[in-house]
């Protein structure tokens, strides 16, 4: 059957993504994950094609004219909490001419029965992008459904157990980054413009509670698959990835062979997250001599007891350790912070400050405390009384403060993030260090583009 993968249109600068949604911070979109890793599954069996409207900037008319000209029977959409009231009225309209609708999205990672029930246009919500649940709903065998919520032909909502969680290793069909916009995207840490994301594992080991992926299992692709992908995009002239694995190289021996095998190829530019506590030296040498550029990690606080609570696994003198190590290694460094913690005070943000100075990070990602559906943290928060359980919409890029602190209030909370945002950004020697360090002048040019659009969303 023809099977269009959809990217919904937006007023808004929208990334849905990995059971995440949130407006840009600065001007930043890379491909959806999701939608990439569904294109090898359904593309294995059916005529598919893709549409990104974020990254074409399409606008509701266009979008239907793009969808009408394709004459898909079914629609296998991203959908996202940041977006749910836009989404929800898109893709109505979209079953009420006929066509089906599955979706995916992290406003359906949590009591997806319910929202089934309350939206009788969706037909099913994926528990997982990369298993075979979507071929098996789009073929109408419901009773081999695993890990997804279905609406069988009898209207009966069907919830399955442990919907999402992987364990040990997944097989997907080559994803068909062809399909995707050649322009549109654009990726704050990339040295090309042209650049594609990939994604060699599942999920994530470590028990974070406020981070979804900690709901998610953990699960790895077999290192040929992720070599034929790699290859592909290289015979196309793309050599620039984001590897999207929240930690890379949790199992040791499969990065390391990862970081061999790009060694060999000799022509790769990456960048990927990993913890200030698990990439060792041998780790970090082997990611810089693969083409790897830039890693992510998490910071999350300065507070020790915070770090502890919300089950880091590790303290602020590991987090030192780790930046030192990349460094050491010719790494750039990107520190992520989450403020607005129900614990968070001024001083807190502060001290959380201060050792982003200390760090001499290159860049800080902030990101405001959002109650994520399927977290611990969500259920804490709804304990606490800072948000209501039916409350589906929320942003998580930090345009705005979702929760309150017990010792600050929203609007107080976000102006200590745009002040924070500033302080960090506008020293005069970090601009020198930026502009000094640029590898390209396209890389040059695309850090300016970034950083003025992340100034303006923070003035």
């Amino acid at each position: 059957m023809r099977v269009l993968l959809l990217n919904p249109p937006g007023q808004r600068m929208f990334i849905r993504d990995y059971f995440c949604s949130k407006t840009t911070k600065s001007n930043y979109l890379f491909h959806p994950i999701d939608l990439v890793m569904l294109s090898g599954i359904v593309g294995s069996r059916h005529e598919v094609a893709v549409l990104d409207c974020i990254a074409e900037r399409l606008d509701v008319a266009a979008a239907n004219a793009r969808i009408d000209a394709f004459g898909p029977e079914a629609l296998v959409s991203l959908v996202g909490s940041v977006s749910w009231d836009e989404d929800r009225a898109f893709l109505a309209a979209q079953a009420a001419r006929g066509r089906r609708v599955i979706a995916i999205g992290d406003v359906l990672h949590e009591r997806a029965e319910a929202r089934l029930a309350e939206e009788p246009w969706l037909e099913a919500a994926l528990g997982n992008f990369v298993g075979a649940d979507v071929l098996k709903i789009l073929e109408r065998r419901y009773e081999d459904v695993r890990d997804s919520v279905v609406r069988k032909p009898d209207g009966a909502i069907e919830k399955l157990d442990g919907r999402g969680k992987l364990h040990g290793g997944y097989s997907i069909p080559r994803p068909r980054h062809e399909l995707f916009p050649a322009h549109g995207y654009h990726f704050s840490f990339a040295r090309s413009e042209r650049f594609a994301t990939i994604l060699t594992d599942w999920g994530c080991p470590f028990p974070c509670t406020f981070c979804v992926m900690s709901t998610l299992g953990y699960a790895s692709r077999p290192t040929p698959e992720v070599l034929e992908e790699v290859d592909e995009l290289r015979s196309r002239g793309i050599r620039e990835l984001f590897v999207m694995d929240q930690t890379f190289g949790v199992r040791k021996p499969r990065g390391l062979e990862l970081c061999a095998e790009w060694e060999r190829r000799g022509d790769l530019s990456w960048t990927t997250y990993a913890r200030p506590d698990h990439a060792d030296d041998e780790l970090f040498a082997a990611m810089k001599r693969a083409g790897c550029h830039t890693v992510m990690m998490g910071v999350e606080s300065a507070d020790p007891e915070v770090l502890a609570g919300y089950k880091k696994k590790y303290d602020v003198a590991d987090v030192r350790e780790g930046f030192a190590r990349a460094k050491r290694h010719g790494l750039r460094t990107v520190g992520t912070f989450i403020i607005g913690l129900p614990e968070e005070t001024e001083e807190s943000i502060r001290r959380s400050l201060d050792l982003a100075l200390e760090l001499e990070l290159d860049f800080m990602s902030l990101n405001m405390a959002v109650p994520r559906f399927g977290t611990p943290f969500r259920a804490r928060a709804i304990e606490l009384g800072l948000v209501d359980e039916n409350d589906l919409v929320m942003d998580q890029g930090g345009a705005e403060a979702k929760l309150p602190t017990q010792a600050l209030d929203r609007d107080t909370m976000l102006a200590l993030k745009k002040r924070m945002v500033r302080r960090f950004y506008l020293r005069p020697s970090y601009l020198w260090r930026r502009v000094t360090s640029a590898a390209s002048l396209y890389e040059l040019r695309a850090q300016a583009r970034e950083g003025l659009a992340l100034l303006f969303r923070n003035v």
